[in-house]
This record gives C-alpha cells, structure tokens and sequence, in this order.
C-alpha cells in the first residue's frame, strides 16, 4: 500500500491550516483594571495594536481600519514594528495611521524595526506628527478627560537591547528601573501612569520604575501557539517567552502592576491569529 497519498493529503492540510492561521484576524476583548484609574476613565476602551510589518489586510488596510471602527475605541495605541526594517515605502503605513487617528486619539511608539531604519522612522515620526498622531519617544503627554488625566509615557529603547550588531541575540542586556528613569524620567507615583514599551520581557523593571500598566507587543503570541502551553518562541530565538498575549499582573514598589500584550498583527503564526486587542478600562477595588 502506498502512503504517498495520506502523505500528500496531510502536507495539503497542515499547508491550508498555516495559510489560514495567517490570514486570520480577530478583536479580542479584555478587562484591565487599574487601581489608581480616574474615575472619568472607567469604561473606556483602549485598542491595542502592534507589529503590522508587511501585512496589508485588503486594500488600504480596509479590513483593518473597519474591524477598528467597529471596535468603537476611546484611544488607540500602536505599540511598535509598524513596518519591517527592509521596508522603504512609508507612503501606505502613513496612510493607515492617518485613518487609525480619525477613529480616536492614537499614540505611537517605535519598536525595533523602527530603530533599525531610523531614516524612515525619522522622515514618518515628522509626518505623522504633522498629521495629529502623538509619538512617544522617551516622553510623557497627559490623556486628558474632564478634570481627569492619565499621565502616557513612550519609550524608543535603544538597539542594543533587541539585538547585537551582528544581528545576534546572546548575552542581551537587560532593562533595568535606572535605565527607564534615565530614559522617561521619574513618575509621579502618585497618578496613574500608562507605559507604552514594545518588548514585554522587561514587565519587572517597567512595574518597578512604576508603570501601572504597559502596553506591549514584539513577541508576535510566541509565534506557534499550543494548547494548556501558550506562545512557544521569542524574536530574540528564545523559548517559551513568559509573557506573549493577554493580561499578566505582578506585585511591584508601587502596588500590583499590569501589562497587557497584543499578539500583534503580522509575521508567520501558526495556531495563532493575529490580533486586534481591546482593553476596557475599569477600577481595581
């Protein structure tokens, strides 16, 4: 009996289940709660977003833009890798920020694709500026509501904490609560404070600078996803990231900090679709 027809039946499944895997997009909703949250923010909604490298989503972004339109968010947040660093033609990514910004305030950070082609993100960061988008590179802006605000900081990390110079990842340094204050400064621990930083593998020192909640993304939902295991691998080639989708909280110097994660938009994923995240924003009692 021959098994070259099971063989080719099963290498034309697993080949249609990647290629749908890929092409999938879903709104994945989740509940943050913060303890120091003004009350004017309670309810609203945060779209997260991160990691759109190549992926286009139909004609100028269309099937994006419209399944954020439907997502009614109060802010949006793009957390980085916006493009891919062999990518030249910002004309499109230009474009697509520009309709992320007329659904509500958006704020934008650079991740490490970004900061591997720093004329094209110079030359963007300029335009998208002009246009209204609020780019956060080692600042603060304040959200405002009423009588209420949320103090956003941004960071641009630098280089060497993604990769080495010759593209390698061993002996990566880590972030570290000094780091990010001489980067941001020293926060006011005694507002809310939202931190937007692409990689989520440095959740203690952001928590421990005093973030109460950081918006990431990077890990891509650890590229493969497995059932009871979650996302298997890391950008830096390192196994079984901790952190790569959804809600993660820990006890930090100013109280229980949270990150949230978006598996991102673009990149090979298997088992892992990619992802539109919405936060609601609520108290922590």
């Amino acid at each position: 009996m021959s098994y070259k027809l099971p063989l080719f039946a099963a290498a034309a499944f697993l080949s249609g289940y990647m290629l749908i895997s890929n092409r999938q997009l879903r709104v994945n909703k989740y509940e943050l709660k913060v303890s120091k949250l003004p009350k004017n923010f309670v309810g609203k909604k945060i779209l997260l977003l991160a990691d759109l490298h190549k992926k286009r989503y139909g004609d100028n972004f269309n099937n994006l833009v419209n399944s954020c339109i439907a997502a009614e968010p109060d802010f949006i947040f793009f957390a980085g890798d916006l493009y891919s660093r062999d990518e030249t033609d910002m004309i499109p990514k230009l474009a697509l920020m520009k309709r992320l910004k007329h659904i509500a305030p958006t704020y934008y950070i650079f991740g490490n694709h970004e900061t591997d082609n720093m004329d094209n993100a110079e030359a963007l960061a300029l335009k998208l500026t002009e246009c209204g988008v609020h780019i956060l590179r080692n600042n603060m802006e304040q959200i405002k509501i009423g009588e209420d605000h949320i103090n956003i900081y941004g960071t641009q990390l630098p280089q060497r904490f993604y990769r080495n110079e010759d593209f390698s990842h061993h002996d990566l340094p880590q972030i570290t609560k000094d780091e990010l204050t001489k980067l941001l400064g020293e926060p006011d621990r005694s507002e809310c404070n939202f931190l937007l930083s692409h990689t989520p593998l440095e959740f203690r020192a952001y928590a421990d600078w005093g973030a109460d909640v950081t918006f990431s993304g990077h890990c891509h939902g650890g590229v493969i996803r497995l059932p009871f295991i979650g996302g298997i691998l890391s950008p830096e080639r390192k196994f079984f990231p901790r952190y790569t989708k959804g809600i993660y909280e820990l006890n930090a110097e100013q109280g229980l900090a949270k990150l949230a994660v978006t598996a991102g938009l673009g990149k090979f994923r298997l088992n892992n679709p990619s992802e539109i995240m919405i936060c609601t924003l609520e108290r922590q009692e």
